[in-house]
């Protein structure tokens, strides 16, 4: 008889390094014993290195940011000086509120890659339920979410707050196509932003879980990892793009 001490004793930080150093071997391990609880707090901790490091380039990015709101939305037009001053100071102080909000984007990405993965898993007539899915979009935003703003945050802090103007400059420091086209529309930028070295990884990371957690074809499982990267893309561009126009950045 097949034993299931393993599973039993599936160690969840050695599924967080695996899930970067040997995806199969951890999303083998996550389809008999799913856990999510390590990854999650390294991502965190990642976000909140990662926040840190990016500090001094978004706060000057937020001043200009809000310096230009000034100078060409009506909605500041009957605001004295001295409140106009006092709101520029503010978004140029050190805030808990990123810390609070890429928290929460983290989870919203996690449940969105389950979902879209969880409707794979079924297209491809696959054996992965919510949990496994789960635990297994927790480990892979890991790399693909939470490094990559420790690396943001690396780039930021060698380039100095000064090349920044805006939240834009700082999402496309990272390698991918936004480097085509630098001088396209917000919305354009932001979409290509989303085709990164890391979003591409994260493609590779779902289709493996697809295929070895949930066993799925090879054609279902790239065919849904693309579409997320796609959508992820899609999302950012129109976000983006909104904000873009409504003068927030």
């Amino acid at each position: 008889m097949e034993s299931t001490a393993p599973a039993a004793k599936a160690n969840g930080l050695t599924t967080v390094l695996n899930t970067i150093a040997a995806p199969s071997d951890a999303f083998e391990t996550i389809r008999v014993a799913p856990t999510w609880g390590w990854a999650c707090l390294i991502a965190i901790v990642l976000l909140a290195i990662g926040i840190f490091l990016q500090g001094p380039a978004t706060r000057h990015a937020a001043v200009l940011q809000t310096q230009q709101m000034m100078s060409t939305s009506s909605f500041f037009a009957n605001i004295p000086p001295d409140k106009k001053a006092q709101i520029v100071a503010n978004a140029g102080r050190p805030s808990v509120f990123p810390y609070i909000t890429l928290s929460v984007v983290l989870f919203v990405i996690v449940l969105f890659n389950t979902l879209f993965t969880l409707i794979g898993n079924a297209v491809g007539k696959g054996q992965a339920d919510f949990k496994r899915l789960w635990a297994g979009s927790m480990n892979i935003a890991v790399p693909t979410f939470a490094l990559a703003q420790v690396v943001i945050g690396v780039i930021t802090t060698l380039r100095g707050p000064d090349a920044f103007s805006s939240s834009m400059d700082i999402a496309r420091s990272v390698p991918s196509l936004a480097y085509l086209a630098p001088h396209a529309s917000a919305g354009t930028v932001a979409f290509l932003t989303g085709i990164s070295i890391f979003s591409l990884w994260g493609l590779f990371l779902n289709a493996t879980m697809l295929r070895v957690t949930g066993r799925t074809s090879a054609g279902v499982a790239w065919t849904f990892a693309a579409l997320i990267t796609l959508l992820g893309a899609l999302v950012a561009g129109g976000a983006f793009g909104a904000a873009h126009n409504a003068g927030f950045m």
